[in-house]
């Protein structure tokens, strides 16, 4: 795949730079906000529509453990309307970097370590914003399918769900328009929240692309 491929060169720096800067059965279901004693703040999908890179803010308001993974309801606003996804993160996600800041190939890379998947009309609405901020046509309305992007994990060790940290990782969303979208992704169990980083505003249409399942 070209664009991993490229992510190999100059991409591994800023995985690395990302890495250092953010420092069973049925499962267990629990509302973040019996957990806090606080109702979670949602806040804004981003500070500035207009930015030049889009920094994307969810927080995590509901958490179900299974087996396997962690599954989070994250939400958020885009001016008065409610966004939100289900992303479901493996507990088991080995560390991309070796100690002295190498890719580990054969570790690093695992389609579908994490999952986006619609929870109804607020990712309607998520895919609706995308597409006001990135100013892309879209038809408002997020895929029913489970979203699998190929995941690096940009991390020197593997990942704790249970503890409070912060962990970094490169997705690449398949898509119908064109290469791969390459996004950065940050999983914070401290803040409770999930976030998206652009690399540049050149994978727009294809992130977009990817939500809505073309």
């Amino acid at each position: 795949m070209k664009s991993i491929n490229s992510f190999l060169g100059l991409g591994v720096a800023a995985a690395v730079t990302m890495a250092s800067c953010n420092n069973t059965g049925q499962g267990n279901k629990t509302n973040t906000a019996d957990s806090t004693k606080n109702t979670p703040t949602i806040e804004q999908l981003t500070n500035n529509a207009e930015a030049a890179k889009q920094q994307l803010f969810l927080r995590f308001t509901e958490e179900i453990s299974t087996d396997s993974s962690m599954v989070y309801v994250a939400k958020s606003l885009f001016d008065k309307d409610t966004v939100g996804l289900k992303i479901e993160v493996l507990k088991d996600i080995k560390p991309g970097l070796t100690n002295d800041g190498k890719v580990d190939e054969k570790a690093g890379f695992v389609k579908g370590a994490i999952k986006f998947s619609s929870i109804g009309a607020s990712s309607d609405a998520f895919v609706k914003a995308l597409g006001t901020m990135f100013k892309q046509p879209t038809s408002n309305k997020m895929t029913d399918q489970v979203i699998l992007p190929t995941v690096f994990s940009s991390n020197k060790t593997a990942v704790d769900l249970t503890k409070p940290s912060t962990y970094s990782f490169k997705l690449f969303f398949e898509n119908g328009a064109g290469e791969p979208a390459e996004v950065f992704g940050v999983v914070d169990t401290y803040r409770k929240a999930f976030e998206f980083s652009e690399k540049d505003s050149t994978f727009r249409k294809q992130f977009v692309a990817a939500f809505e399942g073309k």
